[in-house]
Parts: structure tokens; sequence; C-alpha cells
């Protein structure tokens, strides 16, 4: 038995409904560039081919930001959106954290971990809060916050790795910055994902 309404921060898994003309907001088409070109940002830089890897890394930046901008401005917020766009952040980041991490030991492998635990987590936890209540989170002001930051910091280590002067542990230090969204992100999926199933739990006593 699902909640109703549904709590502004998740979507009643029950009225997901794509139209085929969704696939073709610009929003939407922008969130697919994205996702299409993860494996070619990955390839760059396992290949230590840095500078078209910024290349890449840097597009895919910015069609993130795009991608928001244009949903707002033309009106085409999507269901198809809502699940799209987390998705691309996700695979953008893991691919360039993971190929960066088999390229330079500077990399933290516990903070390697730690991102892959918290996008992992947030997965399964969808989920099951899909099976449990029907309903499945949306990416929160925290969520972009760490996908941007940890965008950046990747940004910096491929700058790194192309010799390129910058100040001493930069990236290190922007790594840890994002990390601080990382923690607080997964603070804040974690606790609307247990205060919906509270809620679920209660409402399914009331009716027993």
């Amino acid at each position: 038995m699902a909640l109703k309404p549904p709590i502004p921060q998740f979507t009643d898994t029950r009225t997901i409904h794509i139209s085929g003309r969704e696939f073709f907001y610009i929003s939407n088409l922008l969130s697919m560039f994205r996702l299409l070109i993860v494996p070619l940002l990955f390839w760059y830089i396992y290949n230590e081919q840095y500078k078209h890897a910024v290349v890449v890394g840097t597009i895919a930046i910015i069609s993130d930001i795009l991608d928001g901008f244009f949903a707002r401005l033309l009106n085409q917020h999507s269901e198809l959106g809502i699940i799209l766009d987390p998705i691309a952040d996700k695979f953008a980041i893991g691919a360039g954290i993971i190929a960066i991490a088999f390229r330079t030991p500077d990399i933290p492998m516990w903070a390697l971990f730690t991102v892959i635990f918290r996008d992992v987590a947030i997965v399964l936890g969808n989920v099951y809060l899909a099976y449990r209540a029907k309903m499945i989170t949306r990416s929160n002001w925290w969520g972009k916050c760490t996908s941007f930051s940890l965008a950046i910091a990747l940004i910096l280590y491929l700058i790194r790795s192309m010799d390129f002067p910058l100040p001493h542990d930069l990236e290190l230090y922007c790594l840890y910055f994002a990390l601080c969204f990382v923690g607080i992100s997964f603070v804040s999926y974690t606790r609307s994902m247990f205060r919906v199933l509270k809620s679920e739990s209660i409402q399914e006593n009331r009716i027993q």
C-alpha cells in the first residue's frame, strides 16, 4: 500500500507514464547524450588520453547544467527526466572515478569505495522503496551538489595527470570537499526513505 498523496521528494511508481515525445525534450536529449559519452570518457581515461578525457568530461558537466536549465526554461519537466538525469550522473561519475583509480595512485581507494557505496546503497534503497511503498526518490539539491563537486574533482585529477601546474593538492582538497556532499546526500536520501517507510508501516498498522 502506497502513501497518498506522494510527498514532493518522491515519485509514485504507479503513476509513472513516459510518453514518446519526452524522448525529444531538449533536457532529456542532453541527459541521453551524457549517458552515451560515458564509455568514451572511460576509454580516454583508461588509455591515458587525458586531454580528450578533459574535453569529454567538461562537455558532460556542461550538458548536466544545461539539461536542468532547459527543463525549467521550456517547462519540460518529465518523468523520463526524473529517472534519466540521476542515472546519467551516476554512470558518468562512476566511470570517471573508476578509470582514474586504475591509472593513478593519487586518488584514495577509500574515496572510490565511498562514492560507489553511496550510489549502490541509494539504488538498492530505491528498489526496496518501490517494492514496499511504490515510490522512488527524486534527485535533490544535495545530490546535484554531490555530482557537480565530484565532477570538478575528477577533472582536476585529469588535469594533474597532464602535468599541468595546479596548486599543491588542489584536486585532493576538492575531492574531500565533494566527499562532504557525498555524506550529506547519503544521509538526506536515507532519512527521507526511512521517513516514508515509517509512515507506510503506520498506515498498514492502522488498517490492520
